[in-house]
């Protein structure tokens, strides 16, 4: 018998690789572990976020943001045949993207890093930006997008690229303090 026969030949139950494996698999509580994406960032594209953020919450608008925002779920629900399940208050979006800004700014330590991209933050994404351009497209809203948004635009497109990717392979078992809008149950 040949070197590579004998090394992988399956005739002795030493070799077989069904022999090998443990008998149980690795489970993490599901009250301290979740699942998201790995997605490379940059410290300026998480800036840009920011700002983005900023230029929203301090540019004057004639619209009322509560109703607006509520037509804007109803249109993208239309549009994309889905529900949009999730908090559609106003406020609570934003607050969304801020505790995003946060966790990522807090992740990522020199100019690049890789930031646990939650599930269900593509949506709040598309919601926001698809609200962003109405608000930049009105006429009686002084709102407009600043410079530095194409890189949000990057880090956003990342982000969805990682989610639409077949295989999930950029999907891990992550603990749930290091994944914004999450919460692990204890102390740990």
């Amino acid at each position: 018998m040949g070197l590579f026969e004998t090394l992988f030949s399956s005739s002795t139950g030493d070799t077989d690789p069904q022999a090998q494996q443990p008998s149980q698999h690795e489970i993490f509580p599901e009250d301290k572990y979740n699942v998201a994406y790995a997605v490379a960032a940059r410290r300026e594209e998480i800036r840009a976020l920011e700002h983005l953020l900023e230029a929203d919450q301090t540019s004057p608008t004639a619209l009322e943001a509560e109703p607006f925002l509520q037509d804007v779920i109803e249109e993208m629900e239309r549009d994309r045949e889905y529900s949009l399940r999730l908090r559609t208050s106003g406020e609570e979006l934003v607050d969304d993207i801020r505790e995003l800004i946060e966790h990522w700014d807090n992740q990522v330590d020199e100019q690049i890093g890789t930031i646990w991209w939650p599930i269900g933050a593509d949506t709040r994404f598309r919601l926001y930006l698809h609200y962003l351009e109405l608000r930049a497209d009105a006429e009686d809203d002084q709102f407009s997008f600043p410079e530095s948004v194409g890189q949000v635009h990057t880090l956003v497109q990342r982000g969805l690229s990682a989610i639409e990717d077949d295989d999930d392979s950029k999907l891990a078992v992550v603990h749930k303090r290091d994944i914004p809008w999450e919460e692990p149950a204890g102390d740990s």
